[in-house]
């Protein structure tokens, strides 16, 4: 014969877990979990409701009942293991994202460093670029004061010589214009010892 008390226990536990599921039903769809099986508080209470089972079923000696909480206890071992193998799951795809926002920030910091250092080096082609241009305005601009230093130095010798050849012909020309003079004067004077001699020699015949 069947004992009155495991027949109603099983129905008994059924509706007090159906009672405590209402709650942590509500409380499941507000947090968005309503439909998750593995969800912590769902596992908990279906993880109690299989312990009750077995144990009611071993005082009662209801191996009926003692299965269900066995068959309880396997699914909620079976959906905690789930939940483990994804939470696992989301833990590595976590550290994955982890490491591919890193890759990727650290890919972007290599590109900004890069496009610094290339910034960096056109900015420093330029300055070289502009300092050689500057070097050679300098170079110029010397060659042209040295140009017209030597420009002025070649007048000025120009003019020195200039000068010494007209002073040179004017000294010649006073030499010339001395001895000019000088001539004269000898041939005047040898014009009046000529005469003076065809005077003394014109007396004498008389």
């Amino acid at each position: 014969m069947s004992n009155p008390v495991s027949a109603v226990a099983g129905p008994v536990i059924s509706l007090g877990f159906g009672v405590v599921r209402l709650p942590v039903g509500l409380l499941a769809q507000v947090t968005g979990n309503g439909g998750n099986k593995e969800w912590g508080p769902s596992l908990a209470v279906d993880a109690v409701e299989g312990g009750v089972r077995q144990v009611l079923g071993s005082l009662l000696r209801d191996p009926d009942l003692a299965r269900q909480g066995d068959v309880t206890d396997a699914r909620v071992q079976q959906r905690t293991e789930a939940a483990e193998r994804d939470q696992a799951a989301q833990a590595r795809r976590e550290v994955a994202d982890d490491r591919l926002e890193q890759r990727r920030e650290r890919d972007q910091e290599a590109r900004r460093r890069a496009r610094e250092a290339e910034q960096q080096q056109h900015r420093r082609l330029e300055q070289e670029k502009e300092q050689r241009a500057q070097q050679e305005r300098e170079r110029e601009q010397q060659r042209k004061q040295a140009a017209r230093r030597d420009e002025q130095r070649a007048q000025e010798i120009a003019d020195d010589h200039a000068q010494e050849a007209r002073r040179t012909r004017v000294e010649a020309e006073s030499q010339a214009v001395e001895a000019e003079r000088e001539a004269a004067a000898a041939k005047a004077e040898a014009l009046d010892v000529a005469e003076a001699k065809r005077s003394a020699k014109n007396a004498r015949k008389r």
